[in-house]
C-alpha cells in the first residue's frame, strides 16, 4: 500500500512541476526573443530526456519515473516543433506538425513496448489524418468523392487496428476501444445529413455501416459474445437512427410525416420485444453476460424509440395546435410516466420507452410552465425516485432532478440566487450521497457529479480571490481524495479523480495564466513538496532496481533522440537563412482570427496576391509569380507566372522583381504564409487594424511573414 502512495506522489509531483514549467513559458513568451524561445523550447526537451536516464541512474528501483520523463520528453519534441513553427509563422493546424512528430514516437513505440508510447502514437496518427483531410484556417481543395474516400480510408485503418489488437496480434486495449470507437465516430459524421452531398458513394457508405451494425449484434451477441463491444455497436446504432430520423423529419415536416413516425416507433418497439426474446434463446453468452446484453439492448432501443417518439408526439402536437401548449405537454409527459408503472407486464422495452417518453417531454416543458407548478414537478420526481425500486429509473431521476434546479434556478432567481450558490449546494449533496451507504451506481454517480459540480465552480467567478478559493479548494480535495483512493478496489473512483485532477491542471492553462506569474511558481514549489516526500516516504532500495526498457533499449532511444534534434534542427536552418538573407516586401491583406490547437492564437492571412486566376494550370500545382512593387510600395501580382517549367509569357528580371513560390487551387494560391501568430486575446485587434504584411521571400521563392499592421 505505501508503495502505491509513493508512486502516486511522484507522478503528481511530476506533474505540478511540469505544469509550473509550462505555465512559466506561456506567462513570459511574449517577453523572449526569437532565439530565447528557440533555446527554450529544444532545451525544454533535452532536460526532459537528460532527466530520463539521470533518473534511471539515481533511483533505479523507480523505472516508472525514467518511463515518465521519456515521455515527456516526446510530448515536449512535438511542442518544440509547434514552437518553432509558431516563431517563423509557418505550419499552424498542419498535418505535417503532426505527422513530423508522429515518426520518432512510432520508433519509441517499436523499441520500448511501451503503452503510453502506443496511445501517443495513435493520437497523433488521428490528428494527422483529420488535418490532412480537413485542415483549418484553409478552403478545402477537395472534391466531394475524395474526401469522402479519405474518411473511408480513416475509419477502415481504425477498424483494421481494432482487429489487430483484438487478434492478441499487439496488446493495448486502449488503442482497442479508442479505435472502435472512432470508427463509429466516421461513419456517423459521414451519415450525418448533407455532410457532403447525396452522392452515390455516400449512400453506399451507409447502406454498408448499416450492415456492419447488425452484422456487429450477431456477432458480439452469439458468435463472440462480449457485452462491452455490443453495448458500443448498439449506441452507435441507436445514434444512427436518431440522426436518419431527423434527417427526414427537417426535409418533409408535416403531420404525415409525424404519423409515419409514431407508427415506426410502435412497429420498431414491437420488433425489440422479438429481438430480446431471440436475443435470450440464441445468444451463447453466460446467464449473467446475457443479462448484461440483454440490459444494453433494452437501454438502445430504449433510447431510439423515446427521442422518436417525444419528438414525434411533441410536433404532431404543436402542428395541430398552432402553439406548444407548455402546462399541457407537462400533463401529457407525467401521463406517460405514470401508465409506465400500470402496465404489470414484464415488457421493459415497452415501460422503459414510456418512461424515457414522459421524462423527455415532461422535462422540456417544466421550463416553461410558471414556478409553482415547477416545483410541483420536482417534488413529485423526487417522491418517484424515493419510491421507486429500480436502480436505472431511480438514477436516471437522481440525475434528471439536479439539471431541472441547476438550469431552472438561477435563471429564474438570478437576482438572489446565483449559480454558484446552487452549485456548491448540488456538490455538497452528490458529496454526501457519495459518502453515505447507497447502491454502488449511485456511488459512481454522485461522483461523477460531485467533480463536475465542484470543477465548475473554479470558472464561473472572474480572477479573483473568490476564484482563488474554489482552486485551492478543488486541488485540496481532489489530492486528498487520491491519496484516499488510490488503494481501494476497483480503481473507478481513483481513475476518476485521476482524470478530473489533470483536467483542472489542464483548464488553469487557459485561466488567467497570462498574467499570474505567481500560479507557476506556486506550481512547481507544490511539485517539489510532493517529490521531497515521495523520496523521503520511498522505502525501496537501489539495490533491487526495477526492470526498464532503457536498459535494452538505450542505443536505440538515443539515436531517436539525435535524430529529433537534426529535425529541430533543419527547421531552425531552413527559416533562419531565409529569414536573413530573404528580400523584404509588402503584401496587402485582409485577416481573420481562427486559434491554433497547440500553438496559441494566430490569424490567417488572406492575401491579394491569393485571389489569381492561373489559365491552363491544373489544381494542386506548383506555380511560381512574379510580384512587383506599385507607387505605394506594395507588391502585386505582374501578370507573369510559371508553372511546369514554362513561363506564360517571355520575362526578363527586373531590379525590384521578386518570384514567389505557391500552390495554385481553384480557390486560390497558397504560399504557406498565411498564418500569422500573435499575443493570446489580441485577435479582435490585428483583425480591424492590419492592412499589410511585411514578408521575407527567398531566392527559391519561399517566404516567411515577419510582421502584421497598417
Amino acid at each position: 500500500m505505501r508503495e502505491k502512495l509513493v508512486r502516486l506522489g511522484y507522478l503528481l509531483g511530476l506533474a505540478l512541476v511540469l505544469s509550473g514549467i509550462l505555465y512559466f513559458f506561456a506567462s513570459n513568451w511574449q517577453g523572449f526573443d526569437r532565439y530565447t524561445k528557440i533555446a527554450l523550447s529544444v532545451g525544454l526537451m533535452l532536460l526532459f530526456y537528460g532527466s530520463a536516464f539521470a533518473v534511471r541512474k539515481l533511483l533505479p528501483q523507480q523505472a516508472f519515473l525514467s518511463h515518465w520523463t521519456l515521455l515527456a520528453g516526446a510530448l515536449s519534441f512535438g511542442l518544440s516543433i509547434a514552437l518553432l513553427s509558431q516563431i517563423y509563422n509557418t505550419h499552424a493546424e498542419s498535418y505535417w506538425l503532426f505527422l513530423i512528430w508522429l515518426v520518432p514516437v512510432i520508433l519509441f513505440s517499436f523499441f520500448t513496448k511501451y503503452q503510453p508510447f502506443y496511445v501517443l502514437s495513435f493520437v497523433l496518427f488521428q490528428f494527422t489524418m483529420a488535418f490532412f483531410i480537413s485542415p483549418t484556417g484553409a478552403v478545402s481543395q477537395r472534391g466531394e468523392q475524395e474526401t469522402l474516400l479519405l474518411y473511408a480510408a480513416m475509419a477502415f485503418v481504425n477498424l483494421l487496428i481494432f482487429w489487430i489488437i483484438k487478434k492478441k496480434h499487439l496488446s493495448s486495449p486502449v488503442i482497442m476501444y479508442a479505435a472502435f470507437c472512432l470508427f463509429h465516430y466516421i461513419f456517423l459524421t459521414v451519415s450525418l445529413p448533407d455532410f457532403t452531398g447525396s452522392s452515390s458513394l455516400r449512400i453506399g457508405l451507409i447502406i454498408f455501416y448499416l450492415l456492419f451494425l447488425l452484422s456487429s449484434f450477431f456477432y458480439f451477441s452469439k458468435v463472440e459474445p462480449q457485452r462491452s463491444f455490443l453495448g458500443i455497436s448498439i449506441v452507435a446504432f441507436a445514434l444512427f437512427v436518431i440522426e436518419q430520423f431527423f434527417s427526414f423529419i427537417f426535409k418533409h415536416y408535416a403531420e404525415w410525416s409525424l404519423f409515419l413516425a409514431l407508427g415506426f416507433v410502435i412497429l420498431f418497439i414491437g420488433a425489440s420485444v422479438w429481438f430480446v426474446k431471440w436475443l435470450t434463446a440464441n445468444t451463447s453468452a453466460q446467464k449473467t453476460s446475457l443479462r448484461v446484453i440483454k440490459r444494453i439492448a433494452v437501454i438502445g432501443i430504449t433510447a431510439i424509440a423515446s427521442v422518436i417518439g417525444s419528438s414525434s408526439l411533441g410536433g404532431l402536437i404543436t402542428l395541430i395546435t398552432g402553439t406548444y401548449p407548455t402546462n399541457g405537454m407537462l400533463v401529457i409527459g407525467v401521463l406517460l410516466i405514470v401508465a409506465c408503472y400500470l402496465i404489470k407486464a414484464d415488457i421493459p422495452t415497452v415501460k422503459y420507452t414510456l418512461l424515457m417518453m414522459g421524462v423527455l417531454i415532461s422535462g422540456g416543458a417544466s421550463f416553461f410552465v410558471n414556478d409553482i407548478l415547477f416545483f410541483i414537478y420536482v417534488i413529485a420526481l423526487v417522491a418517484l425516485l424515493v419510491f421507486t425500486k429500480h436502480t436505472p429509473v431511480r438514477l436516471l431521476l437522481f440525475v434528471l432532478v439536479q439539471g431541472l434546479l441547476l438550469i431552472k434556478v438561477p435563471t429564474t432567481y438570478y437576482d438572489t440566487i446565483k449559480i454558484d450558490y446552487v452549485l456548491l449546494a448540488l456538490f455538497l449533496l452528490n458529496a454526501a450521497v457519495y459518502a453515505i451507504n447507497v447502491h454502488h451506481a449511485f456511488k459512481k454517480a454522485a461522483l461523477l457529479l460531485a467533480f463536475i459540480f465542484l470543477l465548475s465552480l473554479t470558472e464561473l467567478s472572474e480572477p479573483s480571490f473568490l476564484n482563488i478559493i474554489y482552486c485551492t479548494v478543488f486541488f485540496v480535495i481532489s489530492t486528498v481524495f487520491l491519496f484516499v483512493t488510490v488503494r481501494k478496489e476497483p480503481k473507478y473512483d481513483f481513475i476518476v479523480g485521476m482524470i478530473f485532477w489533470f483536467v483542472f491542471l489542464a483548464m488553469k492553462y487557459y485561466d488567467f495564466v497570462w498574467d499570474l506569474f505567481n500560479k507557476s511558481l506556486v506550481l512547481v514549489i507544490l511539485g517539489l513538496i510532493f517529490l521531497f516526500l515521495s523520496r523521503k516516504w520511498d522505502l525501496s532500495t537501489p539495490d533491487q532496481p526495477q526492470p526498464s526498457f532503457l536498459d535494452r533499449s538505450r542505443t536505440a532511444v538515443w539515436i531517436i533522440i539525435l535524430v529529433q534534434l537534426i529535425i529541430l534542427g533543419g527547421i531552425f536552418t531552413k527559416n533562419e537563412v531565409l529569414l536573413q538573407n530573404g528580400k523584404e516586401i509588402k503584401l496587402a491583406l485582409q485577416p481573420i482570427d481562427p486559434r491554433s490547437l497547440l500553438q496559441g492564437d494566430y490569424v490567417e492571412l488572406n492575401y491579394a496576391i491569393a485571389h489569381v486566376t492561373l489559365p491552363h494550370v491544373k489544381d494542386g500545382e506548383k506555380v511560381k509569380l512574379v510580384l512587383r512593387p506599385n507607387k505605394q510600395g506594395v507588391y502585386e501580382y505582374a501578370k507573369i507566372y510559371q508553372a511546369d517549367d514554362d513561363w506564360n509569357k517571355p520575362y526578363t528580371s527586373k531590379k525590384k522583381d521578386v518570384v514567389i513560390t505557391g500552390t495554385y487551387h481553384e480557390w486560390g494560391i497558397q504560399y504557406g504564409i498565411e498564418h500569422y501568430f500573435i499575443p493570446e486575446g489580441t485577435g479582435s485587434k490585428v483583425e480591424s487594424e492590419a492592412r499589410f504584411a511585411t514578408v521575407r521571400v527567398g531566392k527559391n521563392g519561399d517566404a516567411i511573414v515577419t510582421k502584421v499592421g497598417k
